[in-house]
């Protein structure tokens, strides 16, 4: 697989390496940043699961960056994380494993309608566009335990709109300003990256001068976002989230009633009656 690589032009890399920074700064804010990576990765002719693992492996590096930012800057906030951390990546552990298990086309129908309620409740909910905490609907530990165990599976399973999942779940259930859920998001979905990336190593499906090049371009775009973060909080984390969840949203809505395959189920049907 690492063969790949050296067949790519410098050029090509120089490209990755600069989407990584856009991508980068769009992760640190409010995630979605692999809406950038993955295309970009494709249309430099990478294949597609070789696409998947090095997109993880440059997605780790960029969420390493932000979450570090945060830290040296006094934004993380340690009540319960190390719970959530254990319990993300337990969760991811069991998603990674389930992947051959378990059909993927129940969530493949699912996320669609999910992202499009995130997107409507971001653009409408009042605790979005609030600037003060609210209170708590439950424990910080039950949160960290459930919520660890069920989008860390998710994660692992699945994959698309993790950080935008874990916002949600920090606005509705503990009160978090959309800023303060941003922050948070970044240690939990890394370590959930971080099993999912142990995956596709161990299927021997990252290319690492590809992944690395990318990485460094996150370390400057991470860097850059979180410090946007930092300074203009929900003013910036809220539009920016919006237009991540609405560019999802379309994107996963597309390729799920898209002509081709509106087209692939009429053939079925009519392969039916025949």
């Amino acid at each position: 697989m690492t063969e790949f690589a050296f067949n790519l032009d410098s050029h090509v890399l120089l490209f990755l390496f600069l989407v990584a920074i856009c991508a980068g700064v769009v992760d640190a804010i409010a995630g979605g940043g692999g809406l950038i990576t993955i295309p970009s990765l494709l249309i430099a002719g990478v294949p597609p699961i070789l696409t998947l693992g090095t997109n993880r492996l440059q997605a780790v590096i960029g969420e390493a960056t932000a979450f570090i930012t945060f830290l040296f800057h006094n934004q993380i906030q340690a009540k319960g994380l190390l719970t959530g951390i254990v319990f993300t990546a337990v969760g991811a552990l069991i998603g990674s494993y389930s992947v051959s298990l378990f059909d993927k086309h129940t969530l493949e129908i699912l996320l669609p309608i999910l992202m499009v309620c995130i997107t409507l409740y971001a653009i409408f909910s009042k605790r979005i566009k609030g600037s003060e905490a609210t209170t708590a609907k439950i424990s910080n530990r039950s949160f960290m335990i459930t919520c660890g165990l069920l989008i860390g599976f998710y994660n692992g399973f699945f994959g698309p709109g993790t950080g935008s999942i874990w916002m949600l779940a920090f606005v509705i259930l503990l009160g978090f300003t959309i800023k303060q859920a941003s922050i948070m998001t970044k240690p939990l979905n890394l370590m959930g990256n971080l099993v999912s990336l142990f995956f596709f190593i161990g299927i021997a499906s990252v290319d690492y001068r590809i992944g690395l090049a990318m990485g460094a371009g996150q370390v400057i775009g991470s860097y850059i976002g979180s410090k946007f973060v930092i300074a203009k909080g929900d003013k910036i984390v809220r539009p920016v989230f919006i237009a991540v969840t609405l560019l999802m949203t379309s994107k996963l809505i597309y390729e799920k009633f898209s002509l081709e395959n509106i087209s692939t189920a009429l053939s079925s049907v009519q392969s039916y009656f025949a």
